[in-house]
């Protein structure tokens, strides 16, 4: 069996493959940015319309208890460094499971815009820095979530 982010990897690295075929790497990658991105923004805004639900601040907290992923689906190790919350992810669901089907490239797209959309779609004012094991060659990404004071 494959878990459900397994599966919609799965679905999502096959598409954006066919996409990258048909027209092209330049042209491909900017039609997946902009879907990834879109499907990011509205779950950002699904999230924080449920953390408002329920009365709470946008905060980066509220972010991490309401999300719409299980938290199953990764291996993190948290930490705080200066305030911040840093994640270091060395087991990934979504990339795994395209891996396993050769589409481990594929689903890297997902990757480079996912995170960052999701979070301008819930608070604008959380920021994320992120090394992608992709590009650093180490064997975990590295998660950096950086929020005003206020709203931590």
């Amino acid at each position: 069996h494959t878990p459900g982010f397994g599966l919609a990897s799965q679905l999502f690295s096959t598409m954006a493959k066919h996409i990258m075929e048909e027209l092209g790497p330049e042209k491909g990658e900017a039609l997946i940015k902009k879907a990834v991105e879109s499907f990011g923004r509205e779950r950002g805004k699904r999230i924080a319309k449920t953390v408002q639900g329920f009365g709470k601040p946008l905060s980066l907290r509220n972010w991490l208890i309401y999300t719409d992923i299980s938290p199953d689906n990764f291996s993190a190790k948290p930490r705080l460094p200066e305030g911040d919350l840093e994640a270091e992810v060395s087991s990934c669901a979504f990339y795994n499971a395209a891996e396993k089907w050769g589409l481990g490239e594929y689903a890297k797209l997902y990757c480079k815009y996912a995170d960052f959309a999701i979070l301008d779609g819930y608070n604008p004012d959380v920021k994320l820095v992120l090394e992608q094991r992709q590009k650093t060659g180490k064997d975990h990404c590295l998660f950096r979530y950086i929020m005003k004071e206020d709203n931590k």
